[in-house]
């Protein structure tokens, strides 16, 4: 094994993990080893104000990154280097480690969230003054501020943006940000370590187990399933070998393997999207995944031009005139997945017991407890950023807006999924349902759907919170009333 670069004989630069959680194709990284003769730190940062969020101390995100850092620090050390993996508040704790180490630059992806760019902007702001800010480019292709209409305004409708976006891409656009795997471009992770203890940093450790690395920080390490850290590129050539093909034709059955469950990996950084679409040049029939990677990039971008989208209805005309729901029964029914509704349900429990939840199954969900239910999108939209694996507010944030009608481009708000219809359409043998609803496990076809009365007393199964056809109703007669 090489030797480490010593700190006091080379100056250092920080790379801030982020959501950019890989060795490889890595922007920030890139960056930093191409600062001739720098000494090159890694670094993540459990933020306390982030943990905030995170109510259930059994939350398998915790567990995914810690799986990842603890993988991330082994392949470093191997490199000579190791991942100093901290808690705190990033704002004091970053611009604390560039002072302790005597730090020449911080590196990180830039990111889109409000929050995230305030708190970025305070880093900047609270660093050294011989110590630079650098922030790249990584988990979009395109920055926001690239994809404009041709009179400078961001664009509010996905269809024009993605035949900008698409007429962007260059030679460049996908090229791999490459990472030497070169011991001897590292920091002395010992000293730093030492350093940076004495100065009374957190530090979390980085050589046991995911146990060991939260039980400091009040969480407990749980199994993963299916969501294994290890094989994170693997799945994504898997998919794109072996899947992407039928994903267009695939995708809406939600008993069927038809998507590519690789959000949870793209949203955490695992797998670089640039990797992504490279692939999709170097395939057939990839123009439906691609599609859906640009949706993801449209999403950033609104958040990042307006903001005010994270508490607010995209749409003005909408801002605090619609008549939703307080029924806390209700609402309790949705979040336990007893509804009375089979494929609601179905997703609600898919959703609990695996933090994944089908896409077509998403749409259906905000349908129905926007349009059925009459409750607000945004405890919704909460209710998923406290389960959902792959949780990223932009992406969030628009999918429900979407489906309430109140958001960019959204859908008319007289468009009004029948969860019996969707259910039958896209859950036709009901396998989906009997797989999340035990109850209904032995219910024959006919039944599964919308079980009669006679079925459900006798499966135990609840009644339906609302009758879909005064619902729908309804919320023409509540959007009707403010447009």
């Amino acid at each position: 094994m090489s030797e480490s670069l010593t700190l006091s004989e080379h100056p250092l630069s920080i790379v801030w993990i982020r959501r950019d959680m890989r060795l490889y194709d890595h922007a920030a990284l890139e960056a930093a080893l191409a600062s001739g003769g720098h000494a090159v730190l890694p670094v993540f940062i459990f933020d306390s104000d982030v943990l905030k969020r995170f109510d259930n101390q059994q939350d398998r995100r915790l567990s995914f990154l810690a799986e990842t850092l603890l993988q991330m620090h082994a392949e470093l050390r191997e490199r000579a280097g190791g991942m100093v993996v901290a808690y705190g508040k990033a704002e004091e704790l970053i611009p604390q480690i560039a002072r302790t180490l005597q730090a020449r630059q911080v590196i990180c992806a830039e990111d889109f969230e409000p929050a995230t760019r305030k708190r970025d902007a305070q880093v900047k702001k609270a660093l050294p003054e011989n110590c630079r800010f650098v922030q790249v480019i990584d988990h979009v292709i395109h920055h926001p501020d690239t994809v404009l209409k041709d009179d400078g305004d961001p664009y509010k409708v996905f269809t024009p943006y993605s035949r900008s976006w698409l007429s962007k891409v260059n030679q460049y656009s996908y090229a791999e940000k490459t990472v030497s795997n070169d011991a001897g471009r590292y920091a002395d992770f010992g000293t730093a370590k030492q350093m940076l203890s004495k100065a009374g940093v957190t530090l979390l450790d980085t050589d046991g187990s995911a146990e060991k690395m939260l039980a400091p920080v009040g969480y407990k390490a749980v199994e993963l399933g299916e969501w294994q850290v290890d094989d994170s590129r693997k799945r994504l050539h898997r998919f794109v070998e072996s899947q992407v093909a039928e994903y267009k034709e695939a995708r809406d059955f939600m008993a069927q393997p038809g998507t590519s469950k690789l959000s949870p990996y793209l949203r955490f950084g695992l797998v670089s999207v640039r990797e992504c679409a490279r692939l999709c040049s170097e395939h057939s029939k990839t123009d439906a995944w691609l599609n859906e990677l640009i949706w993801r990039e449209f999403y950033h971008a609104i958040l990042y031009h307006y903001p005010d989208v994270v508490e607010q209805d995209f749409n003005e005309k909408y801002r605090g005139k619609l008549d939703w729901s307080q029924s806390s029964k209700d609402w309790d029914a949705f979040c336990e997945g007893k509804t009375g509704f089979p494929i609601v349900d179905a997703a609600i429990r898919e959703l609990l017991h695996t933090g994944w939840m089908h896409n077509r199954a998403r749409m259906i969900v905000a349908s129905f407890l926007t349009k059925d239910l009459h409750i607000d999108w945004r405890k919704g939209e909460e209710f998923f950023a406290q389960h959902l694996m792959d949780y990223e507010l932009s992406s969030n944030n628009g999918g429900w807006q979407w489906a309430a009608s109140t958001g960019t481009d959204a859908q008319p708000y007289f468009r009004i999924f029948n969860p019996l219809s969707q259910s039958k359409k896209f859950d036709a043998e009901g396998a989906y349902i009997r797989q999340y609803v035990p109850a209904l496990a032995k219910v024959d076809k006919k039944q599964v759907h919308a079980p009669d009365a006679a079925t459900r007393r006798e499966c135990a199964y609840p009644e339906p919170l609302v009758d879909h056809s005064k619902a729908r109703e309804k919320t023409l007669q509540m959007f009707k009333a403010v447009s």
